[in-house]
């Protein structure tokens, strides 16, 4: 019972059950109730006719015209007074049980006339129809007998009808309901199948999207999981192969070197100063790693804290740009500031997460420009701050903009290689301005050059005037 397309079948055939029969009972009665009615209404009318005619006393032997004309009419019926006494009998066998049971009946009848059924002597269903009258100066019923065999026959072939109808739809009903629960749970076990294949590693598979509802929604969905873990994946085995080569590479050089002065091979003090020099490099490269690894970690696992305070713009802007002013300087690259601000402006903000976000921003802007111009443009109204950092680089092509942000993810991959870097840098940047409650956003145009625009919330407004140009 855990394959949906039982459990579909079984919550159909219930709902088909659940339907069929109370219609059939209800048809059953509507078809019993319209037969009884008639047979009700034509007795009532000769009940009523007879005891207009013993009601007339105009009419002589009025007792004795309405037996004959009763059993010439093959009519049941008896007129029976309030005394209990039969005064005409008509084609019907009472007994003393029978005559009680309807004096008890007219006793407690409020109405002109009763209905009721009850069997006779010879085991058949009748059923009683009364009209009063007035006799000799005594009150009694004018009785007609109404026979309900054939209309208890009628209902009986009824129901048989009715029971086969309702047997063969269900038979009917659990065929379609296997056939549709089938057809309608396939895409959902193929999508499950599909899942499995998915968590075992096979990334590739894709299930068919064969409609355009919330099922082929599902689908779609399904191959978009799948198309982006196979791309993540795919990103994860190349930051490890990456990142294992960065780590490396340092590590060789620390060894290499470190073996080099061990065994005094340097040939003078100036090549000895060199290979410090490569050590430390290395190292403070080996620790870069680390540290970005740290950071990543850190933010996933939210235990980064930021140490916010009100933080000169233009103040900032100056000091950070100092940092890599000098490998700008040896890639004839200037770094210019456009404060579009006359006065002063703060934004409220951690200044060692901060310079970290716009260190890295800059040294890859430094590293992808060559005789060209990187410059910080400041806007701000009301409630936030934006810096934007455009450059006159390479520039990245369009369809590398949406994965720039992924910590797996390297902007051309040989390009990348080049000009160094792990790919963690801009993963950090995004996670570290999220956490500043801003944004970053980044726009490029290959071979022109690219724009990143960084926006953050202002704080203290009252303490702050400013002049936008």
């Amino acid at each position: 019972m855990n394959r949906i397309n039982i459990k579909l079948s079984v919550t159909m055939i219930i709902l088909l059950v659940s339907i069929l029969f109370p219609l059939g009972f209800v048809i059953n009665q509507i078809f019993y109730q319209f037969n009884l009615q008639q047979a009700q209404d034509e007795s009532l009318n000769l009940a009523t006719q007879y005891a207009s005619l013993i009601n007339d006393n105009s009419i002589e032997s009025r007792m004795e015209v309405v037996e004959v004309s009763a059993r010439l009419a093959n009519q049941k019926l008896i007129v029976m007074m309030e005394d209990k006494e039969i005064l005409a009998n008509a084609n019907i066998a009472l007994d003393n049980e029978i005559i009680l049971y309807l004096s008890e009946l007219l006793e407690n009848e409020h109405h002109s006339y009763l209905t009721n059924s009850f069997q006779t002597l010879d085991g058949l269903t009748y059923l009683a129809t009364a009209s009063p009258i007035v006799f000799n100066n005594v009150r009694g019923h004018v009785i007609m007998f109404s026979s309900l065999e054939s209309i208890l026959h009628s209902m009986e072939t009824v129901q048989w009808l009715l029971m086969i109808a309702i047997i063969g739809s269900i038979l009917v009903g659990v065929g379609f309901a296997i056939f549709f629960s089938t057809k309608l749970s396939q895409p959902l076990v193929s999508m499950e199948k599909a899942t499995r294949q998915m968590a075992k590693g096979d990334l590739a598979i894709r299930v068919r999207e064969e409609s355009n509802d919330e099922i082929g929604s599902l689908a779609i969905a399904i191959n978009d999981l799948a198309a982006e873990l196979e791309r993540v994946n795919s990103q994860r085995k190349e930051f490890i192969a990456n990142i294992t080569h960065d780590l490396q590479t340092p590590i060789t050089y620390l060894k290499g070197y470190t073996k080099a002065l061990e065994q005094k091979l340097w040939k003078s003090e100036i090549e000895q100063q060199q290979y410090l020099e490569i050590i430390e490099k290395e190292a403070n490269r080996l620790s870069s790693l680390v540290n970005d690894l740290f950071d990543l970690t850190k933010m996933d696992e939210g235990k980064l804290t930021l140490h916010k305070e009100q933080i000169n713009v233009d103040e900032f802007l100056h000091f950070v740009v100092k940092k890599p002013s000098l490998h700008a300087l040896e890639r004839n690259t200037s770094i210019q500031i456009n404060n579009h601000i006359k006065q002063s402006i703060y934004v409220y903000a951690d200044p060692l997460r901060l310079e970290q976000v716009f260190i890295n921003l800059l040294e890859n802007a430094v590293r992808y420009t060559k005789d060209g111009v990187i410059t910080l443009c400041v806007h701000a109204d009301e409630e936030v701050v934006l810096i934007e950092i455009n450059d006159t680089g390479v520039g990245m092509h369009k369809d590398e903009l949406p994965f720039i942000f992924d910590r797996f993810y390297r902007v051309e991959k040989s390009r990348n290689r080049k000009y160094g870097g792990s790919g963690l840098g801009l993963p950090i940047v995004k996670q570290l301005i999220d956490l500043h409650d801003g944004e970053i956003i980044v726009t490029s145009e290959f071979g022109k050059g690219t724009t990143v625009s960084i926006t953050l919330p202002r704080h203290n407004k009252e303490q702050e005037t400013f002049n936008d140009e």
